[in-house]
């Protein structure tokens, strides 16, 4: 046997072939098999160890990815319908929370911006599949697509020291469950039903107000929606509402369903004079004949359509601006009784600060209005859409009898609303600060139907839920 000396060549050779003689014997060959099998062995159990490190990681990665899209949805709508700074928050929040902290969120339609370390895509839409996806270019969904290295232990023996574990994952905002808020948060009568008035609604109302007076219901006046909530009180007497109005609700998350909306940029005043208008630097009245209006330029001094005026409003969203006058200041939009108007994909966008929108419904089958918000871009479902800084109150009447259409969203966050419109819509919001509901052509209804909506209406205030 070898005895660890070694004495010259002719030692050597003999030690050799002693180890040689040994290895051609029972227990050399299950000496070298033996060593062959733990060596597989621990190599198996080493690529075991990596698989199972890799898996694990994934699905931790996945469920993170999940909670990001989800997060990801809740932001649609205070983003125009663009991967912004909010929904880029709420997706790295929402992964660090899952145990991934440290993320490098991007929105890159291109790839996953890289593969270095934990870096997380979020766009909205969804872009990344392609056609592939039912989902592409629908800007009601999110998709998140998540990489993240993962280092072996074993596997880098072989020279693979890491591997590029990737998650994907799609969400969709889902529609707010109400239409109708009164944003006053201690006003009394924030909400009114007047006497014989009647409110119909498909969709949830909402009283922010804590007045222990917040919700006034009046004499044989009715309510019917699918919930009624109050922050604070009602009152009323002989009152007949077929839902419970339940007080004492909190004020809900966000309490302005619409405050994520993009104001409209303000542009230059027209020099219009005339019809065609480009905008005006002027308050134009429309006395009688035809008249087009386009968006182009502001209208400083507002738009003032008056009985027997026919006219046309192109799509696009109209700015109003008040102009000082002899009369003092003038603006923002009246259209008459005994008026025609008609105007598909238009926003009325009332900056003020002084002027208010005042609709008088046609009463005679020889005028009609029918008005419908655009069904596309970040002010899509938005009809009128005035300032926060304008509290001029605002008049909304109408009828189908009347030949009356007014689809869309009516926002007055810091103003009065004086409302009697039962239209013939599949699609109407109202947001002010304090609401009264006429007696006039019944009072009011409201409709939740986005069907006709291809993206849905960018407004929070609904939930998220996966898709993929």
């Amino acid at each position: 046997m070898f005895n660890g000396r070694f004495n010259g060549p002719e030692q050597y050779r003999r030690n050799t072939m002693r180890l040689m003689k040994f290895f051609r014997t029972e227990d050399g060959s299950v000496l070298v098999l033996s060593s062959i099998l733990l060596l597989a062995v621990i190599a198996a159990l080493g690529l075991a160890i990596d698989v199972g490190n890799i898996r694990f990681t994934q699905r931790r990665l996945q469920s993170a990815a999940d909670a990001a899209a989800l997060a990801a949805a809740l932001q649609v709508s205070n983003c125009g319908w663009q991967s912004c700074t909010s929904m880029q928050t709420a997706v790295k929040t929402a992964m660090t929370e899952n145990g991934f902290a440290g993320a490098t969120v991007t929105a890159d339609c291109s790839g996953w911006g890289g593969s270095t370390g934990l870096v997380v895509v979020v766009n909205d839409p969804p872009c990344l599949q392609g056609a592939s996806d039912p989902n592409h270019g629908n800007t009601n969904y999110v998709e998140v697509v998540a990489s993240e290295q993962v280092p072996t232990f074993f596997a880098s023996l072989l020279g693979r020291r890491s591997f590029v574990v990737p998650a994907r994952a799609e969400a969709k905002r889902t529609p707010n469950p109400n239409c109708v808020y009164a944003l006053d948060p201690t006003g009394g009568n924030a909400i009114t039903v007047d006497v014989l008035a009647a409110i119909t609604s498909t969709c949830g109302i909402v009283d922010e107000s804590n007045a222990w007076n917040a919700l006034s219901c009046n004499l044989i006046a009715a309510v019917s929606a699918p919930s009624v909530e109050v922050t604070g009180g009602t009152q009323g007497l002989l009152c007949l509402p077929s839902t419970t109005p339940r007080t004492g609700m909190p004020v809900p998350t966000p309490a302005d369903p619409l405050s994520g909306l993009t104001k409209p940029t303000m542009p230059s005043c027209g020099v219009s004079t005339s019809s065609p208008y480009h905008g005006s630097s002027n308050p134009v009245t429309v006395l009688l004949g035809s008249a087009t209006f386009y968006p182009d330029g502001a209208y400083c001094g507002g738009i003032t359509i008056a009985a027997g005026a026919n006219v046309t409003f192109m799509p696009g969203t109209y700015t109003l601006k008040s102009v000082g006058g002899l009369l003092g200041p003038q603006g923002g939009l009246s259209i008459a009784l005994l008026s025609n108007v008609t105007g598909t994909g238009v926003t009325f966008y009332n900056y003020g600060p002084y002027g208010g929108i005042t609709f008088l419904a046609p009463l005679v089958s020889l005028g009609g209005v029918n008005l419908s918000a655009p069904t596309s871009g970040p002010l899509a479902c938005v009809l009128f859409y005035q300032d926060p800084g304008n509290t001029s109150q605002a008049t909304l009447i109408g009828a189908p009898s009347w030949n009356t259409v007014l689809e869309g969203a009516y926002y007055f966050p810091d103003a009065n609303v004086l409302y009697a419109a039962s239209l013939p819509v599949k699609y109407n919001m109202l947001v002010a600060k304090d609401i009264e509901f006429l007696a006039l052509t019944g009072g009011g209804s409201f409709s939740n139907d986005q069907s006709s909506i291809p993206n849905g209406c960018p407004f929070s205030g609904g939930g998220s839920v996966l898709v993929q």
